[in-house]
């Protein structure tokens, strides 16, 4: 004899269940199907969470800070000439944003770092590909990059000067050669994590080795080299103000500071451009890693449940 198993009253059908309620009176529920508003994935859940906690976190430190300085500066341990107090680095940061020669030095510094990410993207992945598709060149190569990647860019800035001469052009001759490497690297360890399974069904549906490396390699190193990319991004701003401060171009950011340096020392100048080129840092940085996210949106979130 067979017992029929009862039916969960979460079960959707097309009857509507009646339910005995105390003394034997029924309640009749419908079990229509609504639509309940989609609630966001937990790996979304935790990645908004864990970016208000980083923000929160940032934002105390930032008012921290803030307020040492203002702190240090009322009680007269530093001379406001070496250590102005915030407030009136905060005004000042205010003038310059609204300064149009501030506002143009910005942007011939935001220039140059994109002028040297445009050279140095394509020439890394370019060189990064066969160095990841091939563990021979990649031996070849390991102690030429080992040698290289841990040079400084400011340390080549010297030499550049003397080939090629002052001006932006060392400017983004430096800058370039900063940000090459971790996208080099990236590119390199994303095409060698190359799924291996898709590429030998790929070769049993008799694709080519070139059309392989296009549809599968380039794709599955895709995630790894935007990563380089965003690295070098934050990397390229903080090499070009740098650079600028050490070859003493006449625009841009690091000129601006260096030019606030002399003459007086006007220090409530170089504290609020330093200010700025951090804020500015902050941006580029949180604009890549939105781009980044956008454009590989699987990327990071493997094993998260």
């Amino acid at each position: 004899m067979f017992t029929r198993k009862p039916t969960s009253p979460w079960m959707v059908g097309p009857r509507a269940r009646t339910e005995a309620g105390a003394g034997g009176t029924g309640t009749v529920r419908s079990t229509a199907t609504t639509t309940a508003p989609r609630r966001p994935g937990r790996p979304v859940r935790f990645a908004r969470a864990a970016a208000r906690s980083a923000f929160v976190r940032g934002l105390v430190g930032l008012l921290t800070i803030c307020l040492t300085d203002q702190l240090v500066s009322w009680s007269g341990l530093v001379e406001p000439r070496y250590l102005p107090p915030a407030t009136t680095i905060v005004a000042r940061l205010g003038a310059l944003l609204t300064a149009s020669r501030f506002l143009a030095d910005i942007g011939h510094t935001l220039a140059s770092a994109g002028l040297a990410m445009l050279v140095a993207t394509p020439i890394a992945v370019i060189c990064g590909l066969p160095l990841g598709l091939s563990p021979t060149a990649l031996r070849a190569t390991r102690v030429v990059i080992d040698v290289l990647r841990p040079l400084p860019a400011v340390a080549i800035i010297p030499l550049l000067t003397l080939t090629v001469g002052l001006g932006r052009t060392s400017v983004v001759l430096a800058v370039a050669i900063a940000v090459f490497w971790p996208i080099l690297l990236n590119t390199v360890h994303g095409v060698q994590d190359a799924d291996g399974v898709a590429l030998q069904t790929a070769g049993l549906f008799g694709a080519k080795w070139p059309r392989r490396v296009l549809t599968v390699v380039i794709p599955s190193a895709a995630p790894a080299i935007g990563a380089g990319v965003r690295i070098a991004v934050s990397l390229a701003l903080v090499v070009t103000v740098a650079a600028e401060l050490i070859i003493g171009t006449t625009q841009g950011i690091g000129a601006y500071i260096l030019d606030s340096s002399r003459g007086g020392f006007h220090a409530d100048l170089v504290y609020a451009s330093v200010a700025v080129a951090g804020l500015l840092g902050l941006a580029v940085n949180s604009a890549a890693t939105a781009i980044e996210r956008r454009a590989f949106p699987w990327h990071g979130r493997e094993g998260m449940s």
